[in-house]
């Protein structure tokens, strides 16, 4: 058992604080949303950063008042999810670490495009956007996995190895599925980008507080 330095605590705050934000940005964003309400169910999470108001091309009404608030929240989440990898790399020290960090950074940029990029415009701001998005879910999971693989046979890491190779492979297999229509868009783009939401969340909390080598 030992504690972490400072550096490593920084890392493991900016795994909690970017999901929490982002949490945050999601909820604020969507109660602001008014005529048609948002819907978790029926509505992607990138409508609520389209900065302009009207019809998409496949038919949704989109008005979002914070979308500022939303694309920050999109970036500042990918930003500090690196950061914490980065800044943990010597608790993630096993063979495997280079993907740790290259997902982490696929993850990054990927939010950042998001922020930058919104959906429903033009075809090329579309496919910048879903571009981001791939980055963002499949580097996020990736990392996931990364991981749990790392920490596979480390004494007292069992059960964080086990949540996040579960939450990886579910948000990878949503997120193949999303075009599929087997759930209402809303909820299984959820399914893929919440993992890694709820993964940040909880392995920065459990970092923080206990830590084994």
């Amino acid at each position: 058992m030992r504690t972490l330095s400072g550096w490593q605590k920084g890392g493991a705050l900016c795994f909690t604080l970017g999901g929490v934000q982002y949490l945050l940005a999601e909820k604020i964003s969507a109660l602001a949303w008014h005529t048609p309400d948002y819907s978790y169910r029926q509505n992607y999470i990138s409508d609520l950063g389209i900065a302009s108001c009207g019809m998409t091309a496949d038919g949704r009404d989109i008005c979002s008042p914070l979308h500022i608030l939303m694309n920050s929240g999109f970036a500042m989440e990918g930003i500090l999810f690196f950061i914490g990898c980065w800044l943990l790399r010597p608790v993630f020290h096993e063979s495997g670490r280079s993907l740790f960090l290259l997902s982490g950074l696929l993850h990054a940029v990927g939010g950042v495009m998001i922020a930058l990029f919104h959906s429903g415009g033009g075809t090329g701001g579309v496919t910048l956007h879903q571009t981001g998005a791939v980055m963002a879910i499949a580097g996020g999971n990736l990392c996931l996995l990364s991981a749990a693989w790392m920490k596979r046979n480390s004494a007292g890491w069992r059960e964080f190895s086990w949540l996040s190779l579960m939450l990886g492979v579910v948000g990878l297999v949503s997120m193949f599925t999303i075009s599929l229509d087997v759930l209402p868009v809303g909820i299984i783009e959820r399914m893929s980008v919440y993992t890694i939401t709820g993964w940040q969340i909880v392995a920065g909390i459990w970092l923080f507080l206990k830590i084994q080598k």
